[in-house]
């Protein structure tokens, strides 16, 4: 069994080669698990890309935040009837929680997505990869002439 100081984790065909078992098609479970590999990473950069796109939407709307808290508060502190101060605090406070829920609408919706899309990777790869591996079943055992068990 070669050394795992040797062997690079992403060479997969020299790893299952050394488990070689008569009518077990070790090549082709070897090219799946290679493609497997390339689709986690797939999926993690997803993650990151998704996860990247939420920080900068969320420092712009900080940004956007601290501009509009601070505009409002030089309003809210310029001469004034007391009942117009509190007509403009609750309109400020309104539309500061109307954004908020917006924004948090807008991130989650990033997240749907980005998940949504990891799954949908996920699934196809992991069909494709079994379907793959059952069709190789039947030629490996054609070509050692015996049956496999599978226990």
């Amino acid at each position: 069994m070669p050394s795992p100081k040797t062997t690079p984790p992403s060479d997969f065909s020299k790893i299952f080669a050394s488990f070689a078992l008569p009518g077990f098609p070790v090549d082709q479970l070897s090219v799946a698990q290679r493609r497997n590999f390339e689709t986690a990473t797939a999926v993690v950069q997803l993650a990151v890309d998704s996860w990247q796109t939420v920080f900068r939407r969320q420092m712009d709307v900080l940004t956007q935040s601290a501009t509009e808290g601070s505009t409002s508060l030089k309003e809210l502190l310029s001469p004034g009837a007391p009942q117009e101060k509190l007509a403009q605090h609750a309109d400020f406070f309104k539309s500061s929680f109307e954004k908020g829920l917006s924004n948090l609408r807008e991130v989650s919706d990033i997240l749907v997505k980005s998940n949504s899309e990891a799954t949908d990777l996920l699934a196809k790869s992991v069909g494709e990869s079994l379907a793959e591996f059952k069709a190789a079943l039947p030629t490996a055992t054609a070509e050692t002439g015996r049956a496999l068990v599978v226990a």
